[in-house]
């Protein structure tokens, strides 16, 4: 009976941007037993990932543990994997940076431990051909990738238990195939059928390598697992079983296996077979579910389902707009960095943008990812710490205009800066603002979310869902009766044509007191089925230290009066809608940013973050009518419904009662100031 080789990885990594609670909790309930397990055992040998944003927290706040890996790899128990430093999918950045993340990985991994790292680690399994390339030329000879992509090219699952090569232009690469239902269920289920496979395999003529590729999360942060593989011993029975040499199996690291003679394989881009259904839109994700769930269940499925494929990761980046505007802004910024001299700023603004490329923020499955605010904070903070590098000489003189195509969709943007504020204005959306950069906390007040009804909301009543973007100074008209509680429920009657619309860029200057950009639309109300001409001026003014000004000038172009409510609407974030540091003051009223309210006739407001040492002061002329309502999206926890506060909307409304030709003027006065010196 000959050995089968087993190579067992593990992926371990927390998000850039999510709670030093959690971090803490993934170290001690996660890293520290399963470290401590190996020890116990060190005939096993494994491969590990830790990922650099992880790396970095248990260098600052664990050291402990980082000198108990490198006693592992010392030992030549544990290989370390390298990859992105910091967890990007490689796909989604030039490849400029590509490179530049793998070998700071492996310069980081070989600073700490004194190895250098053969092997990379791809999140979610994210594959494109052109990483042959890629990854060998920053010095890697092998990676993994599930098996269901060797499926798509017409590999049986019992073919799998080897290695192959893939080859791009005239460079290869050692590919292993992870077997991703054994990696699933290992080693808290299916532990006694996955030991008869092995004696099964053991009996194949030809060497067998099975490949596990797993989530830390699995040993100890999912329900349930702490307890079962640390406290009831499912981890010791696995670890004992691969210590006992009678078992017939070796476990190796990826750098002990032989050389020999592999086959090639030419896999197309592709991922982890679960998240290939998540980016297709609803009804195609549905339907793409319920096809593969019928092939599944055929008798001779297997013929099948290994062709049956979903979409690109990188059409999350066109799913959400909320990714758009991170990831066109990212790419637009870092261009921009490029051109700066060579020097220190240029160096921390280019780490800037290489952590804001981190994945998660970019994507979703059923909870997390670009659902999170906290998550895309993390990319805006380290987006908006590279603006202000970028423009850092700058900083003491007068407001600053930038017109440019941010988005490379070919319509372009604008920019205004202050010396503690910056807005990024999108013409072609309304010409709403889809950013509000405050310098001092790195912190975007316009990090807001659509609500959305996603494909596993069929699983219950569907939450409520927005027919338009969620930014700052959208332009709504709507009937004069219309009640504040139609903004949250999203079932009011809107009469213009503005939301979502165009806006043109019509006059732009930069001056020793103000950058000015003036936008209109030559827009319509509609009732009935009538158009009636409507016009708006839109003009941003941003005057030193922060003060942003937003002046509307209102025609009626029609021969008809017109009789409706003008609401500009703006969404804000503080990130967390109960928090007592966060707080909307009007008057002698102090309510959370995550209340539902309606304010009545106001004049002036304020609201205060001190998480970020932000005291944000409105005012309006006339004054007008406010209401305020928190937004929030449904996804799912462990199976059930969870709710996420995005952020809040904000109606500012007057009544727009114009005779033909008539204009009418409104103001809305904003200032960013530091809650403390």
């Amino acid at each position: 009976m000959k050995k089968v080789n087993l190579l067992w990885t593990v992926h371990f990594h927390q998000p850039l941007g999510n709670f030093g609670e959690v971090f803490e909790q993934y170290s001690s309930r996660v890293c520290r037993p399963f470290l401590a397990a190996l020890e116990r055992h060190p005939r096993v040998r494994v491969s590990l990932h830790f990922s650099g944003v992880l790396l970095t927290y248990l260098k600052k706040r664990q050291g402990d543990l980082l000198v108990q890996i490198g006693r592992l790899v010392r030992a030549g128990q544990v290989e370390l994997l390298g990859g992105g430093f910091y967890e990007p999918i490689l796909s989604m950045i030039p490849r400029e940076d590509a490179d530049l993340q793998l070998r700071k990985m492996a310069e980081w991994i070989g600073d700490e431990f004194g190895v250098v790292p053969r092997g990379a680690w791809l999140p979610e399994s994210v594959w494109e051909p052109h990483f042959v390339e890629l990854l060998h030329r920053a010095g890697y000879e092998y990676t993994v990738v599930e098996d269901s992509l060797f499926e798509t090219v017409g590999w049986k699952r019992a073919q799998l238990f080897r290695a192959f090569y893939a080859h791009y232009l005239n460079e290869r690469l050692l590919l292993f195939p992870s077997h991703r239902l054994w990696s699933r269920q290992l080693p808290l289920e299916g532990l006694k059928e996955a030991k008869a496979a092995f004696v099964q395999l053991s009996n194949r003529p030809e060497p067998q390598v099975v490949t596990l590729a797993q989530n830390g999360e699995q040993y100890g942060l999912l329900p349930g697992t702490h307890a079962a593989l640390h406290e009831k011993g499912a981890l010791e029975e696995w670890l004992r079983y691969l210590s006992d040499p009678g078992q017939g199996i070796e476990t190796r690291r990826f750098l002990d296996l032989p050389d020999q003679e592999w086959p090639e394989a030419a896999l197309p881009g592709g991922a982890s077979e679960g998240l290939e259904a998540y980016v297709l839109p609803n009804a195609a994700q549905r339907d793409f579910t319920a096809a593969r769930g019928e092939l599944a269940r055929r008798y001779d499925a297997d013929r099948f389902v290994g062709f049956f494929r979903g979409g690109a990761w990188l059409g999350f980046i066109g799913k959400y707009a909320e990714a758009k505007l991170m990831h066109g802004k990212l790419l637009w910024l870092r261009q921009q960095i490029l051109e700066l001299p060579p020097g220190h700023e240029r160096e921390e603004a280019m780490e800037a943008i290489l952590a804001a490329e981190e994945h998660s923020a970019y994507w979703h499955a059923r909870s997390g990812g670009v659902h999170a605010n906290y998550l895309r904070d993390a990319v805006h903070h380290r987006l908006i710490a590279a603006e202000r590098l970028l423009y850092a000489e700058e900083r003491d003189g007068p407001p600053q205009m930038t017109r440019a195509d941010v988005d490379n969709d070919g319509r372009d943007e604008a920019m205004l800066r202050s010396a503690l504020a910056g807005v990024r204005i999108v013409p072609r959306y309304g010409g709403s603002l889809c950013e509000y950069a405050f310098w001092p906390g790195n912190y975007n007040l316009a990090n807001t979310f659509r609500r959305r009804v996603e494909a596993y909301h069929d699983a219950g009543a569907p939450p409520v869902a927005d027919w338009y973007e969620r930014r700052m100074f959208q332009d709504h008209f709507v009937p004069p009766n219309t009640a504040p509680g139609a903004f949250p429920r999203n079932d009011f009657v809107e009469h213009g044509d503005f939301i979502d619309q165009p806006y043109e860029i019509v006059e732009t200057s930069s001056g020793r007191d103000a950058a000015v950009v003036v936008l209109e639309r030559q827009g319509g109300l509609y009732f009935v089925g009538q158009r009636r001409p409507l016009a708006c001026r839109k003009t941003f003014r941003m005057e030193n230290p922060g003060k942003l000004t937003v002046e509307y000038t209102i025609t009626n172009t029609s021969v008809i009066p017109t009789d409706v409510r003008f609401v500009s609407e703006v969404n804000y974030t503080c990130l967390s809608g109960a928090s007592p540091d966060r707080l909307f003051q009007y008057g002698d009223q102090f309510k959370a940013c995550g209340e539902e309210f309606n304010a009545g006739k106001l004049a002036a407001w304020s609201i205060e973050d001190g998480t970020r040492n932000l005291r944000w002061q409105w005012r309006v002329e006339p004054e007008a009518e406010v209401w305020h309502h928190p937004v929030h999206t449904v996804t799912l926890d462990r199976g059930r419904p969870e709710t996420n506060y995005q952020g809040s909307a904000l109606q500012i409304g007057w009544p727009l009662a114009l005779g033909p030709g008539a204009s009418a003027t409104f103001r809305v006065v904003c200032e960013a100031a530091k809650l403390r010196d």
